[in-house]
């Protein structure tokens, strides 16, 4: 259950959001068909409706099929009524831009990759690749945790994943299972970036911020508390997250959100005696959920760890490893959705 999330002032929020969709081909032309020439704009007839992949309070995700192409896409379909209604101008438009530098700059291969952003009259859309291997939250609730193999092969990606984000000044913010998507060879990929911060310079030491949101379970303490705060918030919620692959629940569960925060703030880490983890796992969690963001473990540092000491981190990057899990798909069926929270299918 997603927190409150702060409001911004902006008077001109209609026109803006019209003026800011206004180009719709953002990204270069699809898989499978040629450059149109001259270039039309993309909307939202090109696209089969085929079914809903998911749920939240300003739209939905679809699975969709491009007319021309028959190549498919999750098309993202945002209710300009309730951006506008709930003053999410900003955090919509932070998703497109995100999109679009992290495409631009082609450098990280666990970010979702934009095909094209666009409107009509009621909604805003975003044209994203389609992963048929459903989330990493609907996996844990399937399996209720992973392997120490399978969690390890996630954690090197979302770490080469989070630090191509920094390098290109986003704050993600909102690193949780839900966002990790997995996709038909078994490796992840990043998604939803609503909640993200773009900073003008990459990964620069005066880029702070203090805007409370995220999702409760995976906030850093330095954000709970209304400090200022910067990209060390993202390897607090990698550490939550690792915990959670590898014991099938957060290290600091309560009931209520307040409650929640008051054990992210004060309570003593604790591992299970299941021996789940090893003490090289359990040195990197520690250091990942440090409350001081100043004493708490980066990217480099988390790489060097000894927990990722059999990692060639060029082998991550270049996706070389073999994933532990390959989603069952249905190879006769492209469109096939079994991986994916049978609530919205």
């Amino acid at each position: 259950m997603r927190i409150p999330r702060s409001a911004s002032a902006d008077p001109d929020k209609a026109s803006r959001l019209s003026r800011a969709w206004q180009d719709p081909a953002v990204i270069p032309s699809p898989k499978k068909s040629p450059t149109p020439k001259p270039k039309r704009k993309v909307v939202v007839d090109d696209f089969e409706m085929m079914r809903v992949l998911g749920k939240g309070c300003a739209g939905k995700v679809l699975l969709v099929r491009h007319k021309a192409s028959a190549s498919l896409y999750a098309l993202k379909a945002i209710t300009k009524r309730h951006v506008l209604a709930h003053q999410e101008l900003q955090h919509t438009l932070t998703e497109q831009a995100v999109l679009k530098r992290m495409a631009h700059e082609a450098k990280d291969p666990f970010v979702v990759k934009l095909w094209w952003s666009f409107h009509d009259k009621e909604n805003l859309f975003l044209v994203m690749d389609f992963h048929p291997g459903g989330d990493l939250a609907t996996q844990l609730a399937r399996w209720g945790r992973l392997g120490r193999d399978r969690a390890r092969f996630y954690a090197a990606e979302i770490v080469e994943g989070v630090g191509g984000l920094h390098a290109a000044g986003v704050v993600y913010r909102d690193l949780k299972p839900e966002n990790i998507l997995i996709g038909a060879d078994g490796h992840i990929v990043l998604t939803d970036f609503g909640l993200s911060k773009e900073f003008p310079r990459p990964n620069n030491a005066l880029d702070v911020t203090s805007t409370f949101c995220g999702t409760a379970e995976y906030l850093a303490p330095e954000v709970i508390q209304g400090l200022p705060y910067s990209y060390e918030v993202d390897w607090w919620s990698f550490g939550t997250m690792l915990y959670e692959m590898l014991t099938g629940i957060t290290p600091f569960w309560a009931n209520n959100h307040s409650d929640m925060y008051v054990r992210v703030l004060q309570d003593e880490l604790q591992f299970p005696d299941d021996k789940a983890m090893d003490q090289d796992t359990k040195s990197l969690i520690r250091g990942l959920l440090q409350r001081n963001p100043a004493l708490r473990m980066t990217e480099s540092r988390i790489k060097r760890h000894p927990y990722f000491s059999m990692i060639d981190w060029s082998h991550v990057y270049y996706k070389r490893y073999i994933p532990p899990y390959i989603p069952p798909i249905d190879p006769s069926n492209a469109s096939d959705t079994q991986n994916f929270d049978e609530t919205f299918l």
